[in-house]
């Protein structure tokens, strides 16, 4: 018997992936390491390649002195939220069984770059972020309100947003 498909997901093998990591424990399955190694290319043009090998391309708009040949900083700091929040919400939702009919996130936010260019008090970062969610789905409104609020929980880029997180950097000199 073929496998029943919710929203483009297998429910059979989403819930055998989640035994497998329930039963990893602390191993690599539960807990992998994600890497990724940007390199400049010149200006504020650089090429990430990600854990699976996937090539990123970085850059800075004209209006700041880029080349808009890649995407920013913030552009990527902003649709890592959402489209883990999307993957989150859709894995979720395909698990319990309700079909989506649309989904789309429009995540956004402000920076200063009055502090980034000039520090002083401020931060350069952004201030808030903000996600709209609009979703069309197989539920009641209610449902899909008290659901996507706990996935909310379990989504790993907002969590790690929403908490401090330590970041290392270390400085090799060639």
């Amino acid at each position: 018997m073929a496998a029943r498909h919710v929203n483009g997901i297998d429910p059979e093998a989403s819930r055998a992936i989640r035994n497998l990591i329930l039963k990893n424990g602390d191993g690599e399955f539960s807990r992998p390491e994600y890497r990724v190694k940007v390199s400049w290319n010149t200006g504020y043009r650089t090429t990430s390649r990600v854990t699976d090998g996937q090539v990123v391309a970085g850059d800075e708009p004209p209006q700041y002195g880029g080349e808009g040949r890649g995407l920013t900083p913030q552009d990527l700091l902003l649709t890592a939220i959402g489209h883990c929040l999307a993957a989150t919400y859709v894995g979720g939702l395909s698990a319990a069984g309700i079909g989506i009919r649309s989904l789309q996130l429009d995540v956004s936010g402000r920076v200063d770059f009055r502090a980034a260019f000039a520090p002083g008090p401020d931060h350069p970062g952004f201030d808030r972020i903000g996600v709209r969610v609009e979703i069309e789905a197989d539920a009641p409104p209610e449902q899909l309100d008290a659901l996507l609020e706990r996935l909310l929980k379990t989504a790993p880029i907002p969590d790690t947003i929403m908490r401090p997180v330590p970041l290392d950097v270390d400085v090799v000199h060639r």
